[in-house]
């Protein structure tokens, strides 16, 4: 390589999160979304590293599988694939890229073919024709088929078919002055990658690459892969190669690689999460209903993750899209975090603004309770009964209950 560094590059502004506003309840917060981005960085590796310390692994990683030249192994390759290979922060399985050394030496290399059979003797399907043992097309392909399947198969690579191959395109390596024939080597190695199950990307410089082959046509078997493209110096430099057209046609740039303290960084050109800050709607009231706004996520693959805040704090077993609020949550503000994920690159996670929920009202006291007092704090006497009570239905006075007497009879006999 260039200088050892991977994939993925990144071109994209971080905006600082706005705080949350608490609303009046039974508010519906309607706020303008905010774009924010995160960006996969991380480092590629290989045999100049051996015995050395490798550096933390970062969302991209790549390892080298020769040690210079196509036809040969990294000694560090068991050791760097485990450091690449190494299970995600949250336990979830992730393969590191691989890239491959390319050239076309011709007969100056220890092994050309003579026919259509690989250095091993397996048969080769030959778009370029037959290959007879010339400095051609036809056997350039047959070369690049042959150290590919090698690569793939012989280097002690797990896992080949779920790994990018990254084909590591520089002009320190041997090289036809026939591009086509150059060419040919890199659809050979495509094609052999591509056989056991592997997808194909072209690293290189865009000087490098117009030096070696010129312009693939959109026939050719390397039209859409993707670029990954080097010689920047700092990660702003590494930022604007995202912008450079990619190696072949149909293909587009997705990682940038810059080269600093002796060490190869790589940025990824394309969104890792992409997010919009939450929204919430509905009734902020206990019994009520809230309701999630997520506003827009991607790139296609993003999985999303809910979690409603009381008074900033996660409440337990609220991760649903929609929330009820509960008596606790009475005179609190509530907000909703939502976390956006995908594989290779790095989590988002944005809270919404608050919403308050309206406070528990206070029980009615009812009347002639204890409660009632006069404003000095005692106790309110009660009514006097009349002096001269009308006499009930019942015979009895409202005020006491007691019976009334009967009336003395005056009338005397004749």
């Amino acid at each position: 390589m260039f200088r050892r560094t991977a994939w993925q590059s990144a071109a994209v502004a971080l905006l600082a999160a706005a705080g949350a506003a608490v609303l009046p309840a039974q508010t519906a917060l309607a706020a303008t979304p905010a774009e924010r981005v995160t960006v996969a960085t991380g480092h590629d590796v290989s045999y100049p590293q051996c015995g050395r310390e490798l550096p933390a692994r970062g969302d991209i990683a790549v390892v080298g599988v020769n040690a210079g030249t196509g036809t040969t192994t990294n000694p560090c390759l068991a050791e760097q694939l485990a450091w690449g290979d190494a299970p995600a922060a949250d336990g979830s399985a992730r393969l590191a890229d691989v890239y491959v050394n390319t050239a076309n030496p011709g007969h100056l290399g220890g092994w050309w073919p003579r026919s259509d059979l690989t250095r091993t003797g397996l048969p080769v399907t030959n778009p370029e024709g037959r290959c007879i043992g010339a400095e051609d097309a036809a056997c350039s392909y047959v070369y690049g088929w042959s150290i590919a399947a090698d690569d793939a198969l012989r280097r002690g690579v797990p896992h080949p078919e779920d790994r990018t191959w990254w084909l590591d395109v520089e002009t320190m390596n041997s090289w036809s002055w026939n591009r086509d024939a150059n060419l040919a080597v890199l659809e050979g190695m495509a094609d052999a990658f591509r056989q056991v199950g592997g997808r194909v990307g072209v690293y290189s410089t865009t000087r490098q690459w117009a030096s070696i082959v010129g312009r693939a046509t959109p026939g050719s078997a390397l039209a859409g892969v993707p670029s990954w493209n080097a010689g920047a110096v700092t990660r702003a430099g590494a930022e604007d190669l995202c912008r450079a057209a990619p190696f072949t046609p149909g293909g587009r740039t997705v990682m940038a690689q810059w080269v600093q303290d002796d060490q190869d960084h790589d940025v990824s050109c394309t969104a890792g999460v992409a997010g919009s800050t939450p929204s919430v709607s509905g009734t902020a009231a206990v019994g009520g209903r809230l309701l999630a706004e997520s506003g827009a996520w991607g790139p296609a693959g993003v999985g999303l993750a809910y979690r409603w805040l009381r008074d900033g704090v996660p409440i337990p077993g609220a991760t649903a899209p929609v929330y009820v609020p509960v008596a606790a949550d009475a005179g609190a503000a509530l907000s909703l975090r939502m976390t956006g994920s995908r594989a290779g690159a790095p989590s988002l996670s944005l809270t919404s603004a608050a919403v308050a929920v309206a406070a528990a009202e206070a029980p009615s006291t009812p009347s002639g309770s204890p409660a009632a007092q006069d404003p000095t704090g005692s106790p309110t006497a009660p009514a006097s009964p009349s002096a001269d009570p009308a006499p009930g239905a019942s015979g009895s006075t409202p005020a006491t209950g007691a019976p009334t007497p009967p009336a003395e009879d005056t009338t005397r006999s004749a």
